[in-house]
């Protein structure tokens, strides 16, 4: 048996397509499709089949994938109690996050949380989807989305983030620039950076000058490095653009676009002491931050 098959088969079993699979893993489509090929010599039944360009789980597939889910959980938990048998934590909590939410919170709240509480120690893991099917399927305890999950078998709150803005490079040529639409007229914007809300604010921004040229950049990072390097305008969240030198950018206030507002939502399924508390503590701790951007603006 070769663990490293399992894993592969679960990534395959979670995308139902042997590219996807492969780009997640970092391995070639080739290896991906060894690997499952091995788990099925090893077990004797089919465990996938072809479904025009895409493949679907057999019967014995769908069965395995709570076996294969089980055998992992339980490797991981021997190697980290192992690891762990002279460490004074009380408890680990496993946590899934989106990359935005990994760079722009997690990173800031982790160590107040470690001050705080000193005996769970936490393991963290990014996606940039199924996070609240990870945390349905009992992979992890907690998850960070900026998507709702809308799902009845977890527990879910959203917690405001601030108000979205247009953010423009700040130059000396754009000094003369006031509204929106000569935003639009001079950059690109650089659109797709967060899941909800770009669809309809394209719809609003293409009714106020048809003629935008749009460039999707699903990065959050990058559109703010694109800006900064005076190469586009986007819709960001205040809140992170909090950290950038203030010389390099600058906010624009609304004059025909009523901006969104964005929003993390917290994801987890259990009820325990130790979720509750990085719970509660997360939302201060961003309430807290939102005060910080508050009192910038001001």
């Amino acid at each position: 048996m070769n663990l490293e098959w399992y894993y592969t088969f679960l990534v395959v079993a979670k995308y139902q397509n042997y590219r996807k699979a492969a780009d997640e893993l970092f391995i070639t489509q080739t290896s991906v499709y060894n690997h499952v090929k091995n788990l099925e010599a090893l077990l004797g039944v089919d465990l996938v089949e072809q479904s025009g360009r895409n493949i679907i789980l057999t019967k014995a597939g769908q069965y395995f994938c709570g076996i294969a889910k089980e055998t992992i959980n339980t490797y991981e938990k021997g190697i980290y109690s192992i690891k762990n048998m002279e460490s004074n934590y009380k408890a680990t909590l496993k946590i899934v996050v989106t990359t935005y939410i990994d760079n722009y919170l997690l990173t800031k709240f982790l160590p107040l949380f470690f001050k705080r509480e000193p005996n769970i120690n936490v393991s963290t893991t990014v996606l940039e989807e199924y996070i609240p099917q990870a945390i349905a399927e009992g992979d992890y305890d907690i998850g960070i989305d900026r998507k709702e999950p809308n799902m009845k078998s977890i527990h879910y709150k959203n917690i405001c983030e601030g108000r979205i803005q247009l953010i423009v490079p700040n130059i000396i040529e754009n000094s003369n620039l006031n509204s929106e639409r000569e935003y639009f007229e001079k950059y690109r914007v650089l659109s797709d950076n967060h899941p909800t809300y770009w669809d309809e604010l394209k719809d609003t921004i293409i009714k106020i000058y048809p003629k935008t040229n749009f460039v999707s950049i699903s990065s959050v990072r990058s559109t703010e490095d694109l800006i900064i390097a005076n190469q586009g305008v986007s819709y960001l969240p205040v809140y992170i653009i909090a950290d950038v030198e203030q010389s390099k950018i600058k906010l624009v206030e609304p004059k025909n676009i009523s901006a969104p507002i964005s929003f993390t939502y917290l994801i987890w399924k259990k009820e325990t002491p130790e979720i509750n508390s990085f719970n509660l503590l997360f939302e201060h701790f961003v309430a807290e931050e939102n005060k910080k951007i508050s009192k910038v603006e001001q």
